[in-house]
């Protein structure tokens, strides 16, 4: 019989014993930033609000009852006993190329956090539970247009359709490939004007490579408008001359 009882009190500690399964004593924080985005979401007493821009108050998301029973589900097949040495398996946020993310619970006065993660790009063990509160909140934001990657077809009417250039929009980020360095940066959008912040690039030095990118870097300072034709991008100046036309991949 004793038997019997250790094996099932190892049973139990190995679960977790500690787990809230209906998430009412249990605090949940999902952070994401960098120099250019920031989200935290914070989930405690069936209450779900999220901070999507920085120096912004929390906002209240009004959930369904089945999406808290998914957020439940979710969470009870996360294990705590593994939590803290979670690290997700990608570094693009070395870079800045994705936001710095990490997850902590809070449960019965034990704190558990990972070892951070680039954003979108979480470990295995909780991708599920992190896309799904992510989609929550990508799905009540309004997304910007021109969010996605691109294929750069010319850059100030000089054709680079061979040359494998890219740009890439997120939410307030943008990044790419102009023939050397990987660069990124952010970006503010407003209607059908747009502006770039200075972007931060890689240091590779490429022989016949760099004159493109040069070209790139200074005219995006010049960038003020865009339109949108089906999937092409086309970035101009304050004279209204062609940056950049670039078509989503």
């Amino acid at each position: 019989m004793k038997s019997l009882f250790s094996i099932f009190l190892v049973f139990i500690l190995s679960k977790g014993c500690t787990q809230e399964q209906d998430l009412s004593r249990v605090k949940i924080i999902y952070e994401a930033n960098n120099r250019g985005f920031q989200r935290t979401i914070q989930i405690e007493k069936k209450i779900f609000t999220v901070i999507d821009k920085r120096d912004s108050q929390p906002v209240l998301l009004n959930l369904t009852d089945e999406q808290w029973k998914n957020i439940v589900d979710l969470y009870n097949q996360i294990n705590l006993t593994t939590f803290n040495e979670l690290e997700g398996p990608t570094m693009e946020r070395a870079y800045d190329g994705k936001a710095h993310a990490n997850m902590s619970i809070l449960n019965q006065d034990k704190t558990y956090t990972t070892k951070g993660f680039d954003h979108t790009i979480p470990p295995t063990q909780i991708k599920e539970f992190v896309d799904f509160i992510n989609k929550l909140v990508d799905d009540a934001t309004i997304k910007s247009p021109i969010i996605g990657s691109y294929s750069v077809e010319t850059l100030l009417l000089n054709d680079v359709s061979k040359k494998e250039y890219f740009i890439s929009f997120d939410d307030q980020n943008v990044s790419g490939f102009m023939g050397c360095n990987m660069y990124s940066g952010t970006y503010k959008l407003e209607e059908e004007v747009i502006s770039f912040s200075p972007f931060m690039a890689t240091k590779k030095y490429c022989d016949n490579e760099m004159e493109n990118e040069t070209l790139w870097f200074k005219a995006s300072t010049e960038v003020t408008s865009f339109k949108m034709e089906n999937k092409t991008i086309l970035l101009y100046d304050n004279e209204n001359k062609l940056i950049l036309k670039a078509t989503k991949k």
